[in-house]
């Protein structure tokens, strides 16, 4: 155990390193070429995570809360789990409460759950989250309230975009009033919208799901004359499970996200690139993102429809899985049937793997994800870092201020030489979009899953 300091400093804001000029490099007398090598010219970096050798909080004076928000997501049992392990068994920290139902939660303190080992040994196995999860229902001044009052000098929240963002809110308060509570954040989304980053915790895990469901649609569509297998999995803003997991499967011929528009009928639309390809193979599968084709369907059938939000501010969609299904039994049916030599008319098969998606245990690799971020996270607070989020950026943990990924988001990048041109050359489809110069777009943030960010 470290000596513990009589104080406690809070590192409550904290920058990525500046730019290293190529002059102060010269000036040291290193070596040039090999400087750029090691760390490249005019390189920016944030803070390795990990532990410290000093400590900010004297651990048997420190009481914990962590607290899930949003949609569920396979490891954020895990995630619970290894903050309160890591707490309990690296740092000497007894107390640690589970905030149930949200950011609700804090509002009332008599329903938080006491966090031991006992009851965490075994989360890693289970799929959503002990403590339940909630949209909205957040409220600053009386969650900041409800911390001091408890006495709380490290919180966790995991959650997404809209959670971010509220943990934001919460460490500004925190430092308005001086008070000496970390605010760390491990960042949620099935979706893996979350830009600068690797991935996030949960999304493999789908990923593998989505496929073994293009899996059965394939086996479905080829099993019946003119047969075609619809699946549609999630991704509101992003398509990153609809991408991966077609190009896992390898049997996609056409695979729909938010992030690149598409239509039904002429020449180069969905309808004649599986009139070509059933024709061809017999059968096809469609791949669609939840998010997919969004403006489309307003444009088509719901003109003058009035914009709805749920409790976390996130538009409410139209259902693309049912609507796509209905426009291509429309479109290839009669086609299908003039050309077939027993007048089969289409077979179609359609599969919606959403919840099975969310509510399952997560797999090894994600489980050993969950298990970085959560330790990384109790040694950043621990050390008297806030307002941060847990993060692997080019497969190295570090930590980033919040205010960089706030509002933001990551999204397929379909223009740089990206993952999205293997999609089109897998599947054969039309491109549904004008080839830009990369050079057009200057300096540009891409992601390891292939993404781009893009300010939401």
């Amino acid at each position: 155990m470290h000596q513990q300091p009589t104080y406690v400093v809070l590192l409550l804001f904290f920058l990525p390193c500046p730019p290293i000029s190529l002059n102060f490099i010269l000036e040291c007398g290193v070596d040039q070429e090999q400087c750029e090598l090691d760390r490249g010219v005019n390189a920016e970096a944030y803070i390795l995570a990990g532990p410290r050798s000093e400590l900010a909080f004297d651990p048997k004076q420190c009481k914990a809360a962590i607290v899930t928000c949003g949609g569920l997501c396979p490891g954020l049992n895990t995630v619970i789990r290894e903050v309160v392990m890591c707490l309990r068994f690296q740092y000497g920290v007894d107390e640690t409460y589970g905030v149930c139902a949200g950011y609700r939660g804090f509002l009332d303190p008599t329903s938080w759950v006491y966090l031991d080992e006992s009851l965490v040994k075994n989360l890693h196995n289970q799929g959503g989250s002990i403590l339940g999860s909630s949209r909205g229902g957040h409220d600053t001044i009386e969650i900041v309230n409800s911390l001091e009052a408890q006495g709380v000098n490290l919180l966790f929240v995991v959650g997404g975009d809209g959670t971010v963002r509220g943990a934001a809110k919460i460490a500004e308060e925190v430092k308005r009033r001086g008070l000496a509570i970390a605010v760390a954040v491990i960042p949620k989304t099935i979706d893996n919208d979350v830009p600068l980053l690797d991935r996030t915790f949960g999304f493999e895990t789908a990923v593998d799901v989505a496929r073994d469901a293009i899996e059965v649609a394939n086996v479905e569509a080829e099993g019946f004359p003119n047969g075609l297998g619809v699946v549609k999995v999630m991704g509101r803003n992003s398509g990153f499970i609809a991408m991966h997991a077609a190009l896992g499967s390898c049997v996609a011929d056409l695979v729909l996200v938010p992030e690149v528009d598409f239509f039904l009928d002429g020449p180069g639309g969905i309808v004649d690139h599986l009139f070509e390809r059933i024709s061809t193979n017999g059968k096809a599968v469609v791949v669609v993102a939840e998010g997919a084709g969004q403006q489309l369907m307003q444009d088509m059938d719901a003109a003058g429809r009035k914009e709805k939000k749920d409790e976390s501010g996130n538009v409410q969609l139209n259902d693309v899985g049912p609507w796509l299904c209905k426009k291509l039994k429309s479109g290839l049916d009669d086609r299908l049937k003039e050309t077939s030599k027993h007048g089969d008319g289409l077979t179609l098969k359609y599969v919606d793997p959403s919840y099975m998606v969310r509510g399952i245990p997560p797999s090894t690799a994600d489980n050993l994800y969950c298990l970085q971020l959560a330790h990384n996270a109790v040694h950043g607070a621990m050390a008297g870092m806030t307002n941060f989020l847990v993060a692997s950026i080019n497969t190295r943990e570090c930590y980033v201020p919040i205010d960089l990924v706030a509002n933001k988001r990551n999204v397929i990048d379909t223009s740089h030489q990206s993952m999205w041109e293997y999609v089109v050359f897998s599947t054969g489809q039309p491109s549904f979009q004008m080839n830009r110069d990369a050079e057009d777009d200057g300096d540009i943030a891409t992601t390891a899953s292939g993404g781009i960010i893009l300010p939401s």
